[in-house]
């Protein structure tokens, strides 16, 4: 396996996701199992899988423990530093890059802990090579999205969207910007119709927050100091910026009223230390048919958004339907997505008794399924007790979950320490960390929850 020396990788797996349920305090959302493993382990594996040696992740301070007793007990080659910052502050993603920048020495290749694709990140680093980016984004474009009846209250809210404008020829990212920032008619910047012959326009993209960026995007965001979020403030920012040009030197000059010196804008930051634009001058190659401008029409900044074949599979697992989706999902998609093949679904430690489980379902460390038990579709985690006349189908059970005699679940989620008793018969139902479901309860699109001051709205 060979180091990737040009680039450094850090994954941001911090979150707490505001569109998740709450998992007990304890969890946090890049620890959510997603087969097998916790989601956070997937980054980790596309990272490893491309020739990375090692990578930093960025976590609360509170988790690092779980995180790193966690991740233990995966299959992993690649070595990972946990850097953490503070559980009690409000930190953005913009924040988390600018704690580790001192670390950073080579241009930058950001990829979201809760990300879970079959791309080869090859795609996306190639496409930055190819054109020397200040900055490379990855889009999946996979078509509608599925509709799943999701476990709980029903709800209406709807997913905020992007507004992704990408010329055809060049896939270079010309606009970025969120949906609901327009009324009814959207505004595009006139001097990309002028500039770009062919582009195309994107509302249903899902963002994989997978950025490489140049070392002097992250010395701008430092020294700037005005962004808390990469997605939603930094990157829009940047794609904007592309169009303009650098203002006169003489224009700069001077002083502010207080006497202070001008602040440096971006183009003082994207600068070429080397033999690029002497490259471009001797190469033949141009990215527009038309017009007498230079390659890239002399613009000092450029953006670009690879999107993958529709049949590569790409999901953030950053909300209630995600989670559920991509655990139904994840057995076919196995080998695609990690390169291998599964070897176990049930831990060694654990103890299934039963023959009617199928082959979408694991187990996990010291559980227990008595033999009376059917199970299809259905993940169980650690430490988890199914007695004797339960069925379950479609379920995801978290660890320490007690399933009494008699149960009947399809389509549910049962959090951290809860205990189902006996004879109840759940459908599309949540149950909360801890909580216990009474005997003989039949629900439909329940919440089940000891307070909901404890869980995050659901989205």
């Amino acid at each position: 396996m060979h180091k990737i020396l040009e680039f450094q990788a850090v994954v941001l797996a911090a979150g707490r996701g505001s569109r998740l349920p709450d998992v007990g305090g304890a969890v946090s959302k890049c620890l959510l199992p997603v087969g097998p493993y916790p989601v956070l382990w997937y980054s980790l594996n596309m990272l490893e899988r491309i020739g990375f040696q090692e990578t930093m992740v960025v976590v609360l301070d509170e988790d690092k423990s779980n995180i790193l007793n966690a991740l233990e007990r995966c299959p992993l080659k690649i070595k990972y530093e946990l850097i953490v910052i503070p559980s009690d502050e409000d930190w953005g993603t913009a924040n988390s890059l600018k704690h580790i920048s001192s670390r950073v020495t080579t241009d930058l290749l950001v990829i979201s802990g809760d990300l879970i694709s079959s791309i080869n990140l090859n795609e996306v680093l190639n496409l930055y090579r190819k054109h020397d980016a200040a900055l490379t984004t990855l889009f999946f474009n996979n078509g509608p999205e599925e509709w799943i009846e999701l476990p709980g209250l029903k709800s209406k809210t709807k997913p905020d969207r992007d507004l992704v404008c990408i010329d055809k020829e060049t896939q270079r990212l010309v606009f970025l910007a969120s949906a609901s920032d327009f009324e009814d008619n959207v505004t595009i910047p006139r001097v990309l119709v002028k500039k770009f012959d062919s582009i195309s326009m994107y509302s249903r993209l899902l963002d994989a927050h997978v950025y490489v960026m140049k070392k002097w995007v992250l010395s701008y965001l430092v020294e700037t100091d005005k962004f808390t979020s990469v997605k939603g403030e930094l990157v829009p920012h940047i794609v904007k910026k592309q169009l303009s040009k650098p203002q006169n030197p003489a224009e700069k000059k001077g002083t502010s009223e207080k006497n202070l010196e001008i602040t440096k804008d971006i183009f003082d930051f994207a600068t070429e230390s080397g033999y690029e634009s002497k490259i471009r001058e001797m190469s033949s190659y141009n990215d527009h048919k038309f017009g007498t401008k230079g390659v890239y029409y002399n613009d000092l900044i450029r953006c670009y958004a690879h999107i993958p074949d529709k049949n590569t599979f790409g999901m953030r697992v950053n909300t209630l339907s995600s989670f559920y989706l991509s655990n139904s999902k994840i057995w076919a998609k196995w080998e695609e997505i990690t390169g291998s093949p599964l070897v176990d679904r049930f831990h060694p430690d654990s103890d299934v008794k039963t023959k009617q489980i199928d082959e979408t379902s694991t187990v996990g460390e010291k559980s227990v399924v008595s033999e009376k038990t059917s199970i299809k579709n259905t993940f169980i985690g650690a430490n988890c007790t199914i007695e004797n006349k339960v069925r379950l189908t479609n379920c995801i059970l978290m660890n320490n979950v007690t399933i009494k005699e008699g149960c009947v679940l399809q389509d549910c989620v049962i959090y951290t320490g809860a205990t189902v008793e006996n004879g109840c018969s759940l459908q599309h139902s949540l149950v909360g960390p801890h909580h216990v479901v009474p005997a003989s309860t039949t629900s439909n699109h329940q919440l089940h929850a000891e307070t909901t001051d404890n869980m995050i709205t659901l989205g």
